[in-house]
């Protein structure tokens, strides 16, 4: 059988995984924290605030306009960095989903004895949001910049952590993609929102048995793959993944494990 692997939706279907990375922001709260209709993405940037045009760039990259999604991201990013730098110069800042993420940042502050405060999540997003454009473009190295910047004020972000991975796997670095689903996979049981846990739980359980196939752990995997249907039994990822285990274990290639031909997972 052929290997086919995916994170969040089936290889070859790129805009509708744009439309499941929205969603998912959209449940967390990221484009409808406003408290206004949403303004025209043309509309003056200074009556705009940076919840708003994230959102209209989060529409925009939906809708398959790329470039212009990227423009409001970098929009959102400069009025984030201007307002935090007026609003929290000085200070160590970190963007949390939760409660429980805001006092795990707190603590941290405190360990490392620096000031701190928490903020909501959209200026973390639009980093996040510009590196998943990146990538979308072909730009592996700016998509990597920007997602670790996002990673940086959110460092327990499951959604975050899981694009990381996932870069790294496009890089063929295998362990380095582990290590990165594994932080993911942590703090989705601990920190990812309740309407959220589970598909970033999923997503971060799947991308570390993916790297652990290319390292040749295969029984490491399979227990993983297994985990994932612990959540959805109809997990068609780790199902497939599964078989492909299967498959190596009756037809193991001549040499195991120096990196599969398949591509990696979206």
């Amino acid at each position: 059988m052929s290997r086919l692997y995916w994170v969040a939706v089936p290889a070859g279907k790129g805009m509708m995984k744009k439309f499941v990375l929205i969603a998912a922001l959209l449940v967390a709260g990221c484009a409808t924290s406003q408290k206004s209709p949403p303004a025209d993405a043309g509309a003056g940037d200074a009556a705009r605030s940076a919840e708003e045009i994230l959102a209209d760039g989060a529409r925009l990259l939906g809708d398959g306009q790329r470039k212009r999604a990227i423009e409001e991201f970098d929009k959102a990013i400069a009025l984030c960095e201007s307002r935090l730098e007026a609003e929290a110069s000085g200070k160590k800042v970190y963007a949390s989903r939760g409660a429980d993420e805001s006092l795990a940042y707190m603590v941290m502050a405190a360990a490392a004895g620096e000031e701190a405060i928490t903020i909501e999540t959209p200026c973390a997003d639009a980093l996040y949001l510009r590196g998943f454009a990146s990538l979308d473009s072909g730009l592996l190295e700016q998509a990597e910049e920007y997602i670790k910047r996002a990673v940086a004020i959110s460092p327990l972000n499951s959604l975050y952590l899981s694009e990381l991975g996932h870069i790294y796997n496009v890089k063929r670095e295998w362990q380095r993609s582990v290590d990165a689903f594994r932080e993911s996979e942590k703090f989705a049981e601990t920190y990812s929102p309740p309407a959220l846990k589970e598909q970033e739980l999923a997503r971060a359980k799947r991308g570390v048995g993916f790297g652990l196939i290319e390292l040749g752990k295969i029984d490491e995997a399979e227990a993983k793959f297994r985990e994932c249907l612990e959540i959805d039994r109809n997990d068609k990822n780790a199902l497939h993944e599964l078989e492909y285990i299967e498959e190596l274990r009756s037809n193991p290639p001549p040499d195991p494990y120096s990196g599969s031909s398949a591509s990696p997972p979206n």
